[in-house]
């Protein structure tokens, strides 16, 4: 009897699951048609730079009060669409002891093709900057217990071999006005 029942199990168990599988199944819906593929076109390739260098030129003027400027120019020239950081840093001995005086500059220059030919090197160039400047405090009362800094990051579109002011800013304490001069020449 126990033999039975367990073969009576074991048939129930086998054939309940393939039950299920032979069920109807709901009509199948027509496939959806593939989207179109895009051809691909020369600006929607991942672009590479121009085979050209590229020479970035900032200046810093740094104005205090009525005394003479201080003017700092980095100079770098790095490849189309390639990343450039220069880092310049020293501690300071003050009046007061040490102070940091840092000049950062990270610079990535796009030239921008003519419209219409992509090889081809328009006098237009679209570049990333990011500036850190922390120079030594001046002498004013205000700016002994202070260090002044300038941290700027920004997109400009510069014409080859054109320098323009893009920033100039005042410090929030003292009279010190700073002034942001960018210059991007393509190399041939």
């Amino acid at each position: 009897m126990q033999r039975i029942v367990t073969t009576l199990m074991a048939l129930l168990l086998c054939t309940v699951p393939a039950a299920a599988q032979t069920q109807a199944k709901p009509a199948a819906k027509p496939a959806a048609k593939p989207a179109p593929v895009e051809k691909e076109t020369p600006s929607a390739r991942p672009v590479e730079g121009l085979p050209v260098n590229v020479r970035i030129e900032i200046t810093i003027t740094d104005q205090r009060g009525d005394g003479p400027p201080i003017v700092k120019t980095v100079t770098k020239t790095v490849a189309d669409r390639s990343l450039i950081r220069i880092r310049t840093g020293a501690d300071v001995q003050t009046k007061l002891g040490f102070r940091p005086v840092v000049l950062n500059i990270d610079s990535l220059p796009r030239v921008i093709p003519v419209a219409g030919q992509p090889s081809v090197p328009s006098n237009k160039l679209k570049v990333d900057l990011t500036i850190e400047y922390r120079p030594v405090a001046g002498e004013a009362e205000s700016e002994k217990t202070t260090t002044p800094t300038i941290n700027e990051s920004l997109t400009v579109i510069l014409e080859d071999g054109k320098s323009m002011v893009i920033s100039e800013s005042a410090d929030p304490v003292t009279d010190r006005k700073v002034k942001v001069e960018a210059k991007a020449t393509i190399l041939k």
